[in-house]
């Protein structure tokens, strides 16, 4: 008997590929793998495509023409676009008449004004606001300061004239009042 060392080593590698195949992890390995290769793909390109197309049709939309129609389908109006119909819409917006709260009114009257003007007074009032009680804080703050020195002072001008005892601190600061080393404070 004669041993084709060929022929074992075909059979070999075919039993290994046929139970290979038919391992149920293998196939899941790969069929996911597979899955992950067309996501990724369809992320870069697909992806990348789809957003310049909405992009596209969203610019063309705002510059596209267009006629407005009553309940019935008849056209109203002049042609406009979406572009148009919204700087007009923002310009009302900012020239319509307020009240002192900034509520759309008809009464022209008194305080009455545009919102525009109404934000405008409503933000320098308020900045005006925070400024002046920063000053009012400053000063009230300077004038504390002050007013302890003051009293520090006239305390001590009264205290020196009424005790006539020149005192350590009397010492040191070399005053020149009617305070009298008589006695000697140790």
């Amino acid at each position: 008997m004669q041993i084709d060392p060929e022929k074992i080593e075909q059979s070999i590698i075919a039993q290994a590929v046929e139970e290979i195949v038919s391992s149920r992890d293998i196939y899941q390995e790969v069929s996911a793998g597979i899955v992950a290769r067309i996501d990724k793909l369809f992320e870069e390109s697909v992806k990348d495509r789809i957003q310049t197309v909405v992009d596209s049709a969203v610019k063309d939309g705002f510059d596209r023409s267009y006629c407005r129609v009553d309940s019935f389908g008849r056209p109203v109006g002049e042609p406009t676009t979406i572009a148009q119909q919204l700087e007009k819409q923002v310009g009302n917006y900012w020239s319509q008449i307020v009240d002192r709260e900034g509520k759309p009114t008809t009464n022209s009257y008194g305080s009455a004004g545009t919102r525009a003007e109404w934000l405008m007074t409503k933000l320098v009032a308020a900045d005006f606001q925070g400024e002046m009680k920063q000053h009012v804080i400053n000063l009230g703050g300077t004038l504390k300061d002050k007013l302890r020195a003051e009293l520090h002072e006239t305390v001590n001008k009264l205290l020196s004239e009424v005790f006539h005892v020149r005192s350590w601190e009397d010492q040191q600061g070399n005053r020149g009042d009617r305070s009298s080393i008589d006695p000697k404070q140790k």
